[in-house]
């Protein structure tokens, strides 16, 4: 009643009791948190490049700055598994109509099954990784991935010709295999190598020679790759779980982003604020044994949130998108840095040491409604945003609260895409 009595009275001013039971007044900066502007956007400002009408995962960008987005078929079938954008929000299939719906009797080697993304090389391919689960399948518990549907695949940029498939080697589809994100390194080895992520529970390392295609799981079903017990996530203030239907479930998604940075692999476990990195070399290296690779993993600690995707850059910087927060966080991996930390000035040379690794903050905002997958060219860094967590395995009675269109963005980092 007092307040109403105030507000009649023309005292706008927000209040609140003290410990005298009086009132006193915010003020001009009286609290940090008093005011709505106190939750500051941070960073420089988003450029939308394209509107999805379907929530997109997967995002490259090629040297003409096309635009090419996938859309999984994790929830249901879709018009098209990968696209190319021919405007601000037109979209033709890539590349090539015929290619995006494998039919029956038809070698799963040669079409696209569950494209999850595209991602290009520092030699100009565009590379698509399939899961290989059919949409009927892909929501079901412990769905098992089709034996040549499962592959990454090398496409021309220019002239969007095949150059090669490499298929998932059957023994390793086994345990609900869910082949996720790839990066490629096109100097290591003899004809370089294919880091792909298995999220599924379980969880593994996938390493493919591209020289020759044979293929190495790594670190499958240690704690370096799987989900935190009973993980509970938080998006725009609220707490995520599984649901089907009424049926309350934790989310176990294993290693999920990936970047390639320094001579190091990174990676981040979806459910979790965890992220590690290990030497590219010691995961090819095959004379090793998984002890010995999951040995020289490094943790450098929880980056505060559940990590989608990862992207890196000429200089050694590893971008983290940063679903819980709405943000894009970034981590230096080499000297010089502006922090001295733990001692070490910012201006030394050479790899920074995990334990001194500072995870910031390059952007934050409101419409970065889970950002997905990243991809650098030209000084701009690229996203696509999804709202993953809004969609109906993750809300309850599987409403479907997502709400399109789906926008892609770039921001300006000034530099150029790890090679």
């Amino acid at each position: 009643m007092l307040l109403q009595l105030l507000a009649l009275a023309g005292i706008t001013t927000a209040q609140f009791f003290d410990t005298t039971g009086g009132f006193r007044p915010f003020g001009p900066g009286y609290s940090r948190g008093a005011y709505p502007q106190d939750f500051n956007v941070v960073g420089p400002a988003l450029e939308a490049v394209h509107d999805s009408q379907s929530a997109p995962t997967g995002l490259a960008v090629d040297s003409a700055l096309n635009l090419y987005l996938t859309y999984p078929r994790n929830s249901g079938q879709t018009p098209n598994n990968v696209v190319i954008c021919t405007d601000f929000n037109n979209e033709k299939p890539w590349p090539s109509a015929e290619i995006q719906n494998c039919t029956a009797g038809q070698d799963p080697a040669t079409c696209f099954l569950n494209v999850q993304n595209v991602v290009l090389d520092s030699i100009g391919q565009l590379w698509i990784i399939d899961s290989g689960i059919p949409y009927y399948t892909a929501s079901t518990s412990g769905a098992q991935a089709i034996y040549g549907g499962a592959k990454i695949m090398s496409f021309n940029q220019t002239t969007s010709e095949l150059i090669r498939t490499y298929t998932i080697p059957q023994d390793l589809l086994v345990h609900g295999t869910n082949a996720n994100d790839v990066r490629i390194n096109n100097t290591l080895g003899t004809n370089g190598y294919a880091f792909i992520t298995d999220e599924s529970t379980n969880s593994s390392i996938i390493a493919i020679n591209l020289d020759d295609g044979s293929t190495v799981r790594r670190l499958f079903n240690t704690s370096v790759v799987r989900a935190d017990e009973k993980y509970v996530g938080s998006y725009d203030g609220n707490l995520i779980y599984g649901w089907n239907g009424t049926k309350k479930s934790f989310l176990s998604t294993g290693a999920d982003g990936i970047a390639l940075a320094s001579g190091n692999f990174y990676w981040g476990v979806l459910a979790s604020r965890r992220f590690y990195y290990v030497s590219q070399s010691v995961m090819v290296n095959t004379s090793l044994s998984d002890a010995d690779v999951l040995a020289a993993v490094q943790f450098p600690g929880q980056c505060a949130s559940e990590q989608a995707g990862f992207t890196a850059d000429d200089q050694g910087r590893v971008y983290i998108l940063a679903s819980e927060q709405n943000a894009i966080y970034y981590v230096d991996t080499a000297y010089p840095v502006n922090e001295t930390v733990n001692g070490i000035s910012g201006n030394s040379t050479g790899l920074i040491p995990a334990d001194n690794y500072v995870v910031n903050t390059l952007v934050r905002n409101g419409m970065i409604q889970h950002a997905d997958s990243a991809a650098i060219l030209d000084g701009w860094l690229y996203f696509c945003t999804n709202q993953l967590e809004l969609g109906p395995s993750r809300q309850y009675n599987n409403v479907d609260n997502r709400k399109g269109p789906f926008r892609s963005f770039r921001v300006w980092i000034g530099r150029g895409p790890a090679v």
